[in-house]
């Protein structure tokens, strides 16, 4: 039996994951639109073959690119960095062939983990609304723990695509 092996996510999980409120998820689970199984206390639980499969009735097929740019300082950002920047972004996903569905220009410290940008980042990708993070160095998205972000990423099939590698 397949979904005894499978991981199973609770409601609430399960809901964040979609992208949608709990109640939500109650009701397409009532209507058929998902399945799900019941443990013996009668608590939801949902396969993650299930939540993948919704996900992928809402991606359309393409490259949906998310720009994120960032710059630290006001200072920097006040000299036109930060806009330089992502026109430059743009540009590349344009030369790609990518479809731009979302523009995150910020400035904050890349040692700030509470950044909204960066949060709104990780939820586009919870909800399957992008294919890859387009960035023009690594430490645009963190100074330190970059490889914690790419496999957050990758866990949601997101790619991080770095126009030009280490920052000199």
């Amino acid at each position: 039996m397949k979904h005894e092996l499978e991981e199973h996510y609770p409601l609430r999980k399960a809901a964040e994951i979609l992208g949608v409120h709990p109640i939500t998820l109650r009701r397409w689970e009532k209507e058929g639109k998902i399945h799900c199984i019941r443990t013996p206390s009668g608590q939801r639980r949902f396969p993650r073959s299930e939540i993948l499969r919704l996900l992928g009735e809402n991606v359309p097929s393409g490259r949906r690119a998310v720009i994120y740019a960032r710059v630290s300082s006001a200072k920097q950002a006040g000299a036109g960095n930060l806009e330089r920047q992502r026109q430059r972004l743009e540009e590349y996903c344009r030369s790609k062939g990518y479809d731009i569905v979302a523009v995150i220009a910020e400035q904050g410290s890349g040692l700030n983990e509470k950044r909204k940008g960066l949060a709104r980042l990780f939820k586009m990708a919870r909800e399957g609304k992008m294919d890859l993070v387009v960035i023009e160095f690594k430490d645009r998205l963190a100074r330190f723990g970059y490889t914690y972000i790419e496999r957050f990423f990758n866990a949601f099939g997101v790619r991080i695509e770095v126009v030009n590698g280490e920052e000199p």
